[in-house]
């Protein structure tokens, strides 16, 4: 089943879907972060007053009114907990036909940096409203089809209103008299709605039934010489007559009776060329195919269209690549470039083989019929960042679902999934497996490999500290890359001493470098209440070195940075490291007992100068 939300809704593995419901599920209990605190009633419903009044404050005559109301927005706008309420003001406003083009560019200037969130589900829709919409795309005033595309591009969000806005923008577009500038305000929005239809839920749809002499008759048009009178209206009719066969092998049930059809034009003699052509890229839409992407550096670097059973060798290429099956859990490489012969995921990041590609992936997509081949172009021209983090998504939520260590080609996997995805995973990874030990041979030999020289310009290798376990090779990455989604899991997995400890080899307390790390980088409301309880902690961050960094001073130093206090006039001094260098994190000791009893008396000060 196609579902709108995923990158790559054609070749998902169920399984891995449901995991990742499970991981969600997890976090139930976690600590909020920002953003995350929901406002009281009273207050948000007092909020929502001063945005609506700020909003009408845009529209204002004066200028300094203007100026005035625009700042009040962006302050509200700077606090994390006015996120969801701002997001949902502001898309009401939005979605408003009437308001005004000033109005109407502020907003979206201030809602662009709020994070992605859920928009509301459309109300209850007329025909009669679509209708107004869709006209009003070609009225004669900007602010109106403005207004007319962002309230359709909304209701596109209600999977029940897919169908009849695709329709009418399909009407509007088939007129002979359309203008060109209407044509250039449809089309875009016809596009959307073609992208919400293909990766929607068929179930969702409410389409009437085509009869096999409408069938006939688009494929008369697409094979039927332009006579010289009309070559405009010819030309107009075969647009419409490939636009609605391609609409119509998007629905199952109609491709085996066009695809008899089509193979039956097509071997008629005497068929001219171009409508030979037509015919086949049609034809071509219901043979099964796939796409092997080759991921690396976060990076799409290469996408390879492969049909099902046919060998196809690419420019450069030693070896073809052949895969003889596919569906949406597995495929079957019966030879490949890279690949070997066997089984492989589908939907998922699969590591590659070749041990001087660490960290490159591939993703194989199931393209078996043409509404996947059709979503799979619409969707291929999406953000990519979203599309990472779609397939990380899925990717960890089959690791968690097989609750089983990691192999180091997986592990170095994570570096080049998505941050934010990753950063969830950890702290329900580390509270389902248990750690183990990486020999330190296998883990020699992963840090002699060189970079790999075709993603130089997207990726830097990380440093391999010499952790000797596969949970602290995920805390080097929290380490350097992490965010504050993995501060939750990983205090738990802290305390429920998850981790192996140090080693005389791997001498680092990685779990606490990486928690102070993402600290420093990616601060939570509630980091400065922590860190303070983390002062007396005299544990070294890095064991059997005197000199080294211990975890309470480091604490301390971030805490002081943080309130604009320069740590040394507190008596700490500066620990540097090459891990704490790598992941941005100022590594401190205490000189002496002293200094940290008088950070402990500067923090309840400074607490008790903050209580109202």
């Amino acid at each position: 089943m196609l579902q709108q939300e995923r990158l790559c809704v054609l070749s998902t593995n169920r399984r891995c879907l449901f995991a990742g419901f499970l991981v969600a599920a997890l976090f139930l209990g976690a600590p909020v972060l920002a953003g995350d605190t929901p406002l009281k009633d009273e207050s948000a419903s007092r909020l929502r007053q001063e945005v609506s009044e700020f909003v009408r404050q845009l529209d204002s005559d004066k200028f300094a009114v203007r100026q005035q109301a625009s700042a009040k927005l962006e302050r509200l706008k700077a606090r994390p907990e006015t996120w969801p309420i701002l997001d949902e003001q502001f898309q009401r406003i939005l979605v408003t036909p009437g308001t005004s083009f000033e109005v109407r560019r502020q907003v979206e200037r201030l809602r662009s940096g709020l994070p992605g969130l859920a928009a509301p589900r459309a109300a209850k829709t007329s025909p009669e409203e679509i209708d107004r919409l869709v006209r009003q795309l070609e009225d004669d005033r900007y602010a109106t089809r403005l207004g007319a595309t962002r309230r359709l591009e909304w209701l596109l969000g209600d999977p029940r209103l897919v169908c009849p806005i695709l329709a009418r923008l399909k009407e509007r577009l088939n007129r002979e008299e359309l203008s060109l500038d209407a044509k250039l305000w449809i089309e875009p929005i016809y596009a959307k709605a073609r992208g919400a239809w293909l990766t929607g839920d068929p179930a969702t749809w409410d389409l009437p039934e085509v009869p096999d002499t409408q069938i006939a008759a688009w494929l008369d048009d697409l094979v039927r010489p332009k006579p010289a009178g009309d070559a405009a209206g010819a030309s107009r009719r075969q647009r419409r007559a490939m636009r609605e066969l391609s609409d119509l092998l998007v629905r199952d049930g109609y491709v085996p009776k066009i695809k008899q059809a089509l193979e039956s034009r097509l071997a008629q003699k005497g068929l001219p060329p171009e409508a030979a052509r037509r015919l086949r890229d049609l034809a071509d839409l219901t043979r099964p195919a796939m796409v092997a992407e080759f991921w690396y550096g976060r990076r799409l670097l290469n996408t390879q269209h492969l049909l099902i059973g046919v060998p196809s060798q690419a420019p450069g290429a030693t070896r073809p690549s052949h895969f003889g099956y596919i569906d949406d859990d597995v495929a079957f490489c019966v030879i490949g470039q890279n690949l070997s012969q066997g089984n492989f995921p589908v939907g998922v990041a699969v590591p590659h083989p070749n041990p001087e590609y660490a960290g490159a992936m591939f993703h194989l997509v199931n393209l078996s019929t043409p509404r996947h081949k059709m979503a799979y172009e619409y969707l291929g021209k999406g953000d990519e960042g979203k599309r990472l983090a779609q397939l990380s998504r899925r990717t960890l939520a089959r690791f968690l679902a097989a609750r089983q260590r990691l192999s180091l080609e997986e592990l170095q996997l994570l570096r080049n999934l998505d941050r934010e995805e990753v950063s969830r995973f950890a702290g329900d990874y580390f509270s389902v497996v248990e750690d183990q030990a990486v020999p330190a041979d296998v883990l020699d030999t992963a840090s002699e490999r060189p970079p790999l020289p075709v993603a130089d310009q997207f990726v830097r290798r990380q440093p391999v500290s010499g952790h000797s376990s596969r949970h602290g090779f995920l805390c080097e990455i929290l380490a350097t890359e992490g965010t504050r989604a993995a501060i939750p899991g990983l205090l738990r997995a802290i305390r429920g001493g998850r981790f192996l400890p140090p080693t005389p080899q791997a001498p680092y307390q990685l779990p606490w470098i990486a928690a102070l790390a993402i600290a420093a980088r990616d601060p939570w409301p509630s980091i400065d209440a922590w860190l303070g309880e983390l002062v007396g902690r005299a544990d070294p961050l890095v064991t059997g070195r005197t000199s080294g960094p211990e975890l309470g001073a480091t604490a301390a130093g971030l805490l002081l940075t943080r309130h604009q206090q320069e740590p040394s006039q507190f008596g700490l001094t500066a620990a540097g490291d090459p891990l704490f260098d790598a992941a941005r994190l100022a590594g401190y000791r205490f000189l002496a007992p002293s200094a940290r009893e008088r950070v402990e008396r500067w923090w309840s000060e400074r607490q008790a100068k903050d209580r109202p």
